[in-house]
């Protein structure tokens, strides 16, 4: 029955995970843009073709030529060199929206009504008229785009027409006339009846266009317009974008410019074929046709090819300079050149999944250059219901996966579908250059994990873990009385106090269980928790947890002492002697001896009352907890049986007995910290350890000072008397290394741990 509620629980959260899907919430497609951002990243860059160059208009430029815009006649110079370099197509995803102010013509127009005025002199007449002419920098622009015979205008749509209402019908319809002889008219219609005004492609509110006499100069004109994703970047570019004339009333239809400049560069022509659906195919119809996938709105998916400078660059300024020397010959030659804004100051940059400051102009150009190449990112017509089949797949392997396995283990599963899951997109990305979905299937795989894992504990393991919770938390007494004093206490919340931390844990437990039935191994466990339990309290330490065979507790709070650095070394010590008497009895009865590792560090810390209202432990949190189970750790890499801080060391050092053993720099803490092996209280150190001593603190600074030879003399001098000194040993091994691979010469001493 059991099996049968997990396979409902999977297969109902799988359907609903597909109704998801098909509704695509907005927050699920921002994920998506999110993880497709990491796919480029983990692809990393693409080296574009030879065909583009930009004509950048850069900070350089703007240095030499000067603020920009720039007066026409620099525009029709720049336009005349790039025909003398023999560029094959010059693009400008500039708009000149407005004549240009710079020349002085509308003084020189002013000049010359009121000269009528006060004289009829021909000469006179004549001169202004020539000078006129002379300084109309606009038709001397148009003059040279016309001459080009190769040049391609752009233009602006807004999508959105906020912020321009104030513009009449009128002006609108003036600005679209002078876009209206680069309308796109190359529709195949499966169907003669389909009407055009119907499908669904991308619609603009308001046409920024050139002025007129620029935009008569050429026919050869697109938009350069691009519209965002919810996560503010360019990841589609609409080919075709549906315009209303509410003058004429009116659909008109236009291309982007890159599709006018490869019409231009290929000598192509663009055809749409139109189904009753929406766009069936885009084809650019040349010698070679080349087929261009996108969605029924005719939308191109950008395959960006890496960060800004992808193309080749060259500055407006460096192709204008007279001498010619700072581009080699044939830079331009049969290239297509786009002229765009590259300085940051012209706010003309773009989000892009590689780069959050990309300029415009190398959008236009990774479009030109994925349509080229042919390296088309897309999401087939049959990816609807592939996508589906897909979820549906994972919904049943993932149930059966989840209900069999433990939940430790089905951690581990989840981890290991997540990154198959990914790995298997990428590389559909990267073989077949397709883009599935990635957030629905990682959700597919959390909710069903946490929801099938939420079912077995509140059924299977509920037993199990009312048994684990009898035995997982105890507190000492003066905690119980205080909160019987005080109920309050029962409230969710804590504090910050300075405490002293300790952890402990049995060297080698796991392995030594597996040599006992469980009966004795629980008897062998509880005695020996029992009697470090009471050394704990007779010191008014505060027990935190047991952890399978470790215990974690904290000195200090809920009432706190000064001495609680002091109090935790000698329960250390005590423990260890106790244990050293049960040993010895162990011993006689024929049971394992027990050895345990103890960490101890002293600092601020979070203590209280954690958990919810019905059910909560008074424990720790912080950093400073967390270096003390670290330090409990590092004791095996000395083969010692406790450590303690320099803080700690610090406020107990007149009770206790230590030696100093290391700088290091544990996992998750930056800091390094001092560590000591505690010896005993104070007076009572061991007189075997004492004798060795001198010879382990010389070596000790030796090591310090990089002088390994001599580290190395007293460390085994040490080794000889106390042959099992794990700390010499460990230090003799690290001197034999460094020996070989010198530390760099900054080295601070300082042993960074690449474990917990």
């Amino acid at each position: 029955m059991k099996k049968k509620n997990h396979w409902l629980i999977g297969l109902t959260l799988t359907c609903l995970i597909i109704w998801s899907y098909w509704l695509n919430p907005p927050w699920i497609h921002r994920l998506e843009l999110l993880v497709q951002t990491l796919h480029f990243h983990l692809r990393g860059p693409v080296a574009p073709g030879p065909e583009v160059v930009i004509a950048a208009i850069d900070e350089k430029s703007i240095d030499e030529l000067g603020r920009w815009p720039w007066p026409r006649k620099t525009m029709a110079r720049l336009v005349d060199k790039l025909v003398e370099r023999q560029a094959k197509v010059i693009a400008f995803d500039v708009v000149f929206s407005s004549p240009d102010e710079s020349s002085g013509i509308e003084s020189l127009k002013n000049l010359q009504k009121e000269v009528k005025i006060v004289t009829q002199n021909d000469f006179v007449h004549e001169t202004i008229d020539r000078y006129i002419r002379k300084s109309d920098s606009d038709t001397h622009f148009a003059e040279a785009l016309k001459r080009s015979e190769r040049s391609v205008l752009g233009y602006f749509f807004h999508f959105n027409p906020l912020g321009l209402f104030h513009l009449t019908e009128e002006e609108k319809h003036r600005y679209f006339e002078n876009i209206k002889p680069s309308q796109f008219k190359g529709f195949i219609k499966s169907k003669s009846d389909i009407n055009l005004s119907t499908m669904n492609f991308r619609s603009a509110q308001i046409v920024e266009s050139n002025i007129q006499i620029l935009s008569q100069s050429t026919p050869m004109a697109g938009f350069v317009s691009m519209d965002v994703e919810p996560d503010g970047s360019i990841r589609k570019l609409p080919l075709i974008v549906r315009y209303h004339d509410r003058v004429s009333k009116q659909d008109y239809f236009f291309p982007p410019l890159s599709i006018r400049v490869l019409e231009k560069y290929l000598e192509a022509t663009l055809l749409f074929k139109v189904g009753e659906f929406g766009i069936e195919k885009v084809l650019l119809n040349s010698e070679e046709p080349i087929e261009i996938p996108t969605n029924d709105q005719g939308e191109l998916q950008i395959n960006y090819l890496g960060k800004q400078r992808t193309f080749p660059q060259i500055s407006i300024a460096d192709i204008l300079n007279e001498n010619g020397n700072f581009i080699p010959d044939g830079a331009l030659k049969g290239k297509i050149v786009l002229i765009g804004a590259t300085a940051s100051g012209l706010e003309d940059v773009k989000v892009t999944p590689f780069d959050p400051v990309f300029p415009g102009v190398e959008i236009h150009a990774t479009v030109i250059d994925n349509i080229l190449r042919q390296n088309f990112l897309h999401q087939p017509k049959w990816t609807l219901l592939g996508e589906t089949g897909y979820l549906l797949f994972w919904g049943i392997v993932l149930t059966f996966v989840y209900s069999r396995i433990r939940p430790v283990f089905g951690i581990l599963a989840g981890l290991a579908v997540m990154v198959l899951q990914l790995a298997f997109t990428h590389w559909i990305m990267e073989k077949y250059h397709l883009w599935i979905t990635d957030v629905f299937p990682l959700l597919e795989n959390v909710i069903i994990f946490a929801s099938l894992m939420m079912y077995r504990y509140n059924t299977e393991e509920k037993q199990k873990q009312s048994i684990e919770n009898m035995f997982s938390k105890y507190l000492s007494s003066t905690v119980i009385d205080q909160l019987m004093k005080d109920p309050n206490n029962l409230e969710l919340g804590g504090e910050k106090k300075e405490l002293t931390a300790f952890f402990s844990d049995i060297a080698g437990f796991t392995s030594l269980s597996e040599k006992l039935p469980p009966d004795e191994q629980v008897n062998l466990l509880n005695a020996y928790l029992t009697e470090m339990t009471e050394i704990l309290f007779k010191y008014e330490g505060t027990l935190d947890k047991y952890d399978g065979d470790s215990i974690k507790a904290f000195f200090g709070a809920p009432l706190f002492f000064e001495d609680h650095s002091k109090r935790a070394c000698w329960v250390c010590i005590e423990m260890q002697e106790k244990l050293l008497e049960l040993r010895t009895v162990w011993q006689r009865e024929g049971k394992p001896g027990l050895f345990m590792r103890i960490g101890i560090n002293t600092g601020e810390m979070v203590v209280g009352n954690i958990g919810s209202k019905d059910r909560m432990n008074y424990g720790m949190s912080g950093d400073s907890v967390n270096l003390a189970a670290r330090l409990e750790g590092a004791n095996k890499q000395y083969s010692t049986m406790a450590i303690i801080s320099e803080s700690t060391y610090e406020q107990a050092k007149e009770f206790i007995e230590v030696r100093e053993l290391d700088s290091i720099r544990v996992v998750g803490r930056n800091l390094p910290v001092k560590i000591y092996e505690l010896l005993g209280k104070k007076g009572e150190i061991n007189s075997k350890i004492r004798a060795i001593l001198p010879a382990y603190n010389t070596g000790l600074y030796h090591y310090k000072m990089k002088e390994w030879e001599a580290a190395e003399a007293c460390f085994n001098k040490v080794i000889q008397r106390r042959p099992l000194d794990g700390p010499s040993s460990a230090l003799l091994e690290r001197c034999k290394y460094f020996r070989d691979h010198p530390p760099e010469k900054n080295w601070d001493g300082v042993y960074t741990f690449s474990y917990k």
